[in-house]
């Protein structure tokens, strides 16, 4: 029981608690915008926004809202829900989630799995997971997409995220990003998240991060 109120004290505000379940009736909402290295900064066009919520509905449920979109249209609107499973008494935890909404104006399907444990690195507290789903549009055309996120807690209030993402459409190349960035609190329950993702498979641009968190 200690550890996981540890692993859920270090990912109160991180921005998705992957395989974890919010407490119940608490909430979190995170608003992140990515810019064009190159373009983007300088003239704000080539950028895109995402709205992430989740709130803890008790019994172990998280209901949960992902938007996304740039500066013309929202691409992506997800409802989900997350669950955990109990697989064994290992060390870490896994979670079974399913959404659904639009993406690209068009129906899409989005089950996925999750899977987290706590961990030590030197004198630093952190956590590793990994956040696996399959969007499906009209079809079967879709997605598969894989985070991998490494999470670690220099001091209180700071944190440092290492992400491998990844995908695999139906209709082009496989592809990879790194996006590590930087957290620190901005207040009791906000924090401001400044990163860079770039890409290193089939992708080549770089864009900055720049994300707001608030959990209540």
């Amino acid at each position: 029981m200690l550890r996981l109120v540890v692993i859920l004290s270090l990912l109160a505000a991180q921005a998705s608690a992957g395989a974890w379940p919010r407490a119940e009736g608490t909430s979190f909402v995170s608003v992140t915008v990515e810019l064009e290295f190159e373009s983007g900064i300088t003239d704000g066009t080539g950028g895109f926004g995402t709205l992430y919520a989740e709130h803890g509905m008790g019994s172990d449920l998280t209901l949960g809202l992902d938007l996304g979109g740039d500066e013309a249209n929202v691409t992506k609107a997800i409802g989900f829900l997350r669950w955990p499973l109990a697989l064994g008494d290992g060390p870490g935890v896994w979670a079974m989630e399913f959404g659904l909404g639009t993406v690209d104006d068009r129906f899409a399907l989005r089950p996925g799995v999750a899977y987290g444990r706590g961990l030590t690195l030197g004198d630093m507290a952190g956590w590793l997971a990994v956040d696996s789903r399959a969007q499906i549009s009209d079809g079967f055309d879709g997605v598969l997409e894989t985070d991998v996120t490494l999470g670690l807690k220099p001091r209180d209030g700071h944190m440092i995220l290492l992400q491998l993402q990844t995908g695999a459409p139906s209709t082009r190349d496989a592809y990879a990003k790194l996006a590590p960035s930087y957290v620190f609190a901005l207040g009791p329950d906000r924090h401001l998240e400044i990163g860079v993702t770039a890409g290193i498979v089939e992708l080549s641009e770089v864009k900055i991060k720049f994300g707001l968190w608030h959990e209540f």
